[in-house]
């Protein structure tokens, strides 16, 4: 769905528009463009937006992924997001980057570049027949919900890949009697 910015009138995509306002003064759908200079002018910051093009990015197994780029000023900090496209909102793959304001915005975005070519470079999962199953004992990804499912479920993304619960608990059965350890992490953070 395409919307336009109540500051700008520039069509917006879903993903890069930005719902703010209050209940005294309404609310409006900006551009993050126009956001950004909101937030600066409020915080008297000397702020530059940037908008970065997407990136095609191969992973592990040769499968080339394009990557979207969102940056939102948040006060003293600056957003860089990162992230696959489906249906036109962010899913598969998705990285953020915190740092200040102030920060350069070009090397934020080599360190994010660098970040995802990391994690593109490791695959957690693998095909065993017709089965997937957990490679090298270790897995990493992001935690979502399963919309889908009739109770509130965890849907993961692993290798850029949806797995419902049901499938990953079938995976950690191969290792019934080992431990483990779950660690989770802030999603700017790298796992």
């Amino acid at each position: 769905m395409t919307d336009h910015c109540h500051t700008c009138q520039a069509p917006i995509a879903g993903y890069d528009s930005v719902h703010c306002g209050s209940i005294e003064r309404g609310y409006r759908d900006l551009c993050s463009r126009c956001f950004n200079e909101e937030v600066a002018n409020h915080g008297e910051l000397d702020f530059q937006h940037v908008q970065f093009d997407p990136v095609d990015m191969p992973d592990a197994g040769g499968a080339v992924h394009r990557f979207h780029f969102r940056l939102h000023l948040l006060g003293d900090q600056v957003s860089l997001e990162a992230f696959e496209l489906k249906d036109g909102a962010p899913d598969g793959y998705q990285f953020q980057m915190l740092d200040e304001a102030e920060a350069d915005l070009f090397a934020l975005m080599a360190r994010l570049i660098e970040r995802m070519r990391r994690a593109l470079a490791f695959r957690h999962l693998e095909a065993k027949g017709r089965r997937l199953s957990i490679k090298d004992m270790l897995v990493r990804g992001r935690i979502t919900c399963d919309l889908d499912a009739d109770d509130r479920l965890p849907l993961l993304v692993i290798d850029g890949r949806e797995i419902d619960w049901a499938t990953f608990g079938r995976m950690l059965m191969t290792f019934e009697g080992w431990q483990f350890k779950l660690e989770i992490k802030d999603r700017s953070e790298e796992v």
